[in-house]
């Protein structure tokens, strides 16, 4: 009788979302490299993602939660419509004690540092494409707990109480975008954002506009001062 051979297992396959070119190769040649995986589509922008998700039929979706000066939590909550069999697992540079939660409410399955090692990512995306949550232990226990204080701000900043909103204002801001053209961007009037500033500066402590654009500057650098001078 003719040998059977074992049937080898699917390969998982992942939409690869980052808009660094060489962040975008280089990551989906590890992953097909790993083994396990197959890169079926990428993207680099919000346009392309909605589009290469739509069509694609992939098990997770890699999102790089910054695209250029776009809203990553919006795509999120995007992609669950336009790709609702595809699990988004968040893959970021950006602070995890403020991000994980925003995106898991979003409609994400996961959130992974871009600082953490490899092999987390490889298990993240496999842990995500069963239908299982992945994020950091600490943020796992505050979200489990319902805990929104201390140690987690104090290591992230005052920004954690800043709603998704005011958060998408202080990023954009901290990009040097003027008000106007924050508006353009997330819809609403120049007064609205204003309004979110006046709200942002309250909350943060800072006196004047000028402190709150050093300060959002610094923190989409990823410095987080303790202090920042009013």
């Amino acid at each position: 009788m003719p040998s059977t051979l074992p049937s080898q297992p699917a390969l998982l396959r992942v939409l690869v979302i980052e808009d660094h070119p060489v962040v975008l190769e280089g990551l989906s040649g590890l992953l097909v490299r790993e083994g396990g995986f197959s890169v079926v589509g990428q993207a680099g922008s919000v346009r392309e993602a909605r589009e290469v998700a739509s069509h694609c039929a992939a098990d997770v979706i890699l999102l790089d939660l910054v695209l250029h000066d776009e809203d990553g939590l919006a795509l999120i909550k995007d992609l669950a419509e336009i790709a609702p069999k595809s699990r988004v697992l968040v893959f970021s540079l950006q602070p995890e004690e403020i991000y994980a939660e925003r995106c898991l409410r979003a409609g994400a399955f996961g959130y992974v540092m871009k600082q953490a090692p490899m092999e987390r990512l490889y298990a993240a995306l496999r842990t995500v494409s069963k239908g299982g949550f992945q994020v950091g232990a600490r943020v796992a226990a505050a979200v489990l707990g319902g805990l929104r204080t201390s140690p987690h701000r104090a290591a992230a900043g005052d920004e954690a109480g800043l709603t998704d909103r005011e958060l998408q204002v202080y990023r954009l801001t901290g990009l040097g975008l003027p008000t106007r053209v924050i508006a353009e961007k997330l819809g609403v009037s120049a007064r609205t954002v204003e309004a979110h500033h006046e709200n942002i500066k309250n909350k943060l402590g800072l006196e004047t506009h000028v402190a709150l654009v050093a300060r959002a500057a610094l923190w989409v650098r990823g410095v987080y001062p303790n202090e920042t001078p009013t």
